[in-house]
């Protein structure tokens, strides 16, 4: 039976499948995967911004969180808008942007939507994930509550709504801190187009190295031309509840591998800010740490949405298949299984390793003895380790490996500690939260 053929899979507890993509999947768990792959944007933060206030202080955490997201957001939301045909510039293309925003992870942030006309339209929210993070890590300090929902809310909402039209303006009706009396929703926003305004999106010297990169430009393969039920993309209607469930598999297939190269172009404007202000070697050995840091964790997660066990070779493999670090197609990954104990991970000629290409997680792959996804691979089995490979002898026909590793299992092995800051990132709720369905109100 060819692979086309074979029966879909529910979760990626079989055997490993060397040419493994998202759409052998299941429908549901395609979408399951893909709210993991949103809130992998939320790791990527609560990776990050502890290790900045380490190191700089807290005063640039807030600073630099507005920068990446100011950088990367419009870029982005550029691509969600083309891939899903999403048209014209009113309220209602703003709205469906949010809505596919891995800022917006969903049921993470259960946000809701209406639409009133192409000019006016609100959208609010029951739950705020972060929100509560930060409330419960500060224990309601109305400081760090003003820099998350004022000050880095602010400019950010406004990013994202310009980038879809120059006199768009997002405005709070609401938002914490909230009286002790309050009931209803943690926050609500009006989202309008001011006539008259002028101006647009400020000058931003991260957003452009972002927008010059060739993952900004980067095109996925097209689809079937039959895609089964489900939407197709996102020109019709707007739809105040949109899960991902409500698109055709195919095209949430493609929806999956759009969340992690976008994950990939907020990393990419993080440390763009980053080198700007403290250069290229204190941005890398961020990226190193932010990698070890959050690998024990979301690496837990996504295994358990698609049910990968175990801790043998099989694991590891499969998981670095599917890691969120690797965005698939922009990123070409191979893997072999020897045996138990033994494999290999190679990358492949690529748009994300094309001349000035890589940065942020994926640079760190060109130091081959401790390549960054290692971190990766101790969170399957901490007696694992992984060392170069000369791309020469791995049997890949038809492919170009350019970079590759061994991969062992020694049962001698002392196991790998976490990474120190791996605790802090427990800490927050990300790491536990359920993406249970939301309520129907």
């Amino acid at each position: 039976m060819s692979a086309a053929a074979a029966p879909l899979l529910p979760d990626y507890s079989g055997a490993l499948e060397p040419d493994f993509r998202f759409e052998r999947l299941e429908h549901g768990a395609l979408a399951r995967l893909g709210r993991e792959l949103m809130l992998f944007a939320h790791f990527h933060d609560r990776g990050l911004m502890p290790l900045l206030g380490a190191r700089f202080g807290r005063g640039v955490m807030t600073e630099l969180a507005v920068d990446e997201w100011m950088g990367a957001s419009p870029v982005y939301g550029r691509r969600l808008r083309e891939g899903l045909g999403i048209a014209g510039d009113g309220v209602s293309a703003i709205l469906k942007t949010l809505q596919l925003d891995v800022g917006f992870a969903h049921r993470y942030m259960d946000v809701r939507y209406e639409l009133v006309d192409e000019t006016a339209g609100w959208f609010w929210l029951p739950f705020c994930g972060a929100y509560q993070d930060v409330n419960a890590i500060f224990r309601g300090a109305e400081a760090e509550l003003v820099r998350l929902c004022h000050h880095m809310e602010d400019p950010t909402f406004d990013a994202t709504a310009m980038a879809v039209n120059p006199r768009a303006r997002v405005r709070p009706e609401h938002r914490p801190p909230l009286a002790r009396t309050h009931t209803g929703p943690t926050c609500r926003w009006r989202v309008y187009l001011e006539p008259g305004a002028e101006g647009g999106l400020a000058p931003l010297a991260v957003r452009d190295e972002v927008e010059a990169s060739r993952a900004a430009a980067f095109r996925f393969a097209a689809l079937p031309r039959e895609l089964g039920p489900g939407l197709a993309d996102y020109s019709g209607a707007f739809v105040p509840r949109l899960e991902l469930e409500t698109f055709a598999h195919p095209v949430l297939a493609r929806l999956c591998r759009e969340f992690t190269l976008d994950v990939h172009l907020l990393q990419r404007s993080a440390f763009a800010a980053i080198r700007a202000r403290w250069g290229a070697a204190a941005a890398r050995e961020l990226a190193r740490e932010q990698w070890a840091a959050v690998a024990p964790v979301y690496t837990k997660r996504i295994r358990a949405a698609l049910g990968i066990a175990g801790d043998d070779m099989s694991a590891i493999l499969k998981t670095l298949q599917v890691d969120a670090g690797f965005p698939h197609e922009y990123a070409r990954t191979g893997v072999a299984l020897g045996d138990a104990l033994h494999g290999a991970f190679w990358i492949e000629e690529c748009e994300a390793f094309a001349e000035g290409e890589p940065d942020a997680w994926l640079a760190l792959l060109d130091d081959a003895g401790s390549p960054g996804f290692d971190a990766v691979i101790a969170a399957v089995n901490p007696r694992a380790r992984c060392t170069p490979l000369d791309t020469g002898s791995v049997h890949a026909p038809g492919r170009k490996p350019i970079r590759a590793w061994r991969i062992e299992i020694d049962p001698a092995a002392e196991p790998r500690a976490d990474a120190p800051m791996a605790a802090a990132v427990r800490v927050s709720n990300v790491s536990r939260f359920d993406l249970l369905p939301r309520a129907k109100d």
